[in-house]
């Protein structure tokens, strides 16, 4: 099993006679005191149920009807119950006592009360219940639980439930990625969503976690014919998700969430992550740029001193000579942005744009480190360069008072 695996186990004893219950955890229980109140003389009644050695009494005994249970399948996220039958066919009372929760490599949480002491009536039973919750995980399922007794010929009784998680909704791949798209070129990548219950997985509808950029995917769905969904154990149903970048999309890195809505009540929404790249002829390079995500980190500035920082603009190719950068906005308006003069390099293959952003110093306090786009500042410069007419430079910084002020 794996360490994503919760398993949740409440234990449950009530007797037939009296309401309440017991609960019990662990592969190594303690074993239950005797019973100080149980009397040594051997039964009145000749038809007593069982007999010690000459005629004494035998004490509790403990008879299980079912120690095993399989569930068979069950779903992630789901809970499962199962009560065990335990007898006393003795003639003193049965006590039961908790173990040591052991759970292996799951999480267990027990909750334990016991009715009248935790005993169990000559010649009558009680029943354990078994509860598990499973979140996060899925294969082949086993887990026992086991109960200290003071019954002398079974100390200690295991009880196992077994069976088969399977998801509700599976996506394959998880993720999906696009290594490198060419600039101005189409790229398209495929998803299968498995359904594991009964009847046709459906997806209703699907919203992007970048509304700015949605126009630039296209997303259809298609049904999985029947051979196909008969290759993923356990599933019903099917369909391929198909996802269109278009040209359209700027140069440089891009991150989506695609929420998928179906109709599964326990797994209304499907999320699917993307990500990719697509290149550009035109780079940004400089301290403190990240090419992998498109930000340039400033860090905290003191309001006092400000900061400047220097970057490169490289622009390959054969519109190289006639890339122009012209910022045309600037957010917040206390970043600003100096564009220097164009530099050929290598007989005019490549030009080299010196930039400058700055935050002059007695500027007002500011908090542009969040982790999302859309809380950090942003630059977008015109290019005129025909396949990438639009450069952004995502910014992330703080202004602070100076602690000396």
């Amino acid at each position: 099993m794996k360490n994503s695996t919760t398993v949740i186990l409440r234990v449950a004893v009530g007797a037939l006679v009296a309401v309440g219950v017991v609960g019990f955890g662990g592969c190594s229980p303690r074993r239950a005191p005797p019973d100080p109140a149980a009397s040594p003389a051997a039964p009145a009644n000749p038809a007593a149920p069982a007999q010690g050695i000459a005629g004494g009494p035998a004490g509790p005994k403990l008879v299980l009807e079912q120690s095993q249970y399989d569930f068979g399948k069950m779903e992630t996220n789901a809970t499962g119950r199962h009560e065990f039958v335990l007898a006393n066919r003795g003639d003193r009372p049965l006590i039961l006592s908790r173990g040591t929760n052991a759970c292996g490599c799951c999480t267990c949480v027990c909750d334990a009360r016991l009715p009248e002491q935790g005993r169990i009536p000559p010649g009558q039973s009680a029943k354990v219940t078994l509860e598990w919750s499973i979140k996060q995980y899925t294969g082949n399922f086993r887990q026992s639980e086991g109960l200290a007794t003071n019954d002398p010929g079974r100390p200690e009784v295991m009880l196992e439930v077994s069976g088969r998680i399977t998801p509700t909704v599976r996506v394959v791949p998880a993720q999906l990625v696009f290594s490198r798209v060419p600039a101005g070129e189409p790229a398209i990548g495929e998803v299968c969503l498995y359904g594991y219950r009964s009847g046709v997985l459906k997806i209703l509808g699907h919203e992007l976690s970048d509304p700015a950029k949605a126009d630039s995917f296209k997303i259809t769905c298609r049904l999985l014919p029947a051979d196909q969904v008969a290759t993923e154990p356990d599933a019903q149903s099917g369909c391929v998700l198909r996802v269109e970048v278009k040209p359209s999309l700027a140069a440089g890195p891009f991150r989506q969430q695609i929420v998928l809505k179906t109709n599964v009540d326990s797994a209304p929404e499907v999320e699917i992550p993307v990500e990719g790249t697509v290149g550009s002829e035109i780079a940004v390079a400089g301290f403190g740029w990240d090419e992998q995500t498109g930000v340039l980190t400033l860090g905290t500035v003191a309001m006092a001193k400000g900061t400047t920082r220097r970057l490169q603009v490289v622009v390959r190719g054969p519109h190289a000579k006639n890339v122009n950068l012209k910022p045309v906005r600037i957010v917040p308006d206390l970043l600003q942005v100096d564009v220097g003069q164009g530099k050929p390099l290598g007989q005019g293959a490549v030009t080299q744009i010196p930039l400058s952003i700055r935050i002059p110093p007695g500027n007002r306090a500011a908090n542009y480190l969040g982790s999302k786009a859309s809380d950090l500042g942003q630059i977008v410069f015109e290019t005129g360069h025909p396949q990438q007419p639009e450069l952004r430079i995502l910014v992330r910084f703080a202004v602070r008072p100076d602690p000396a002020s």
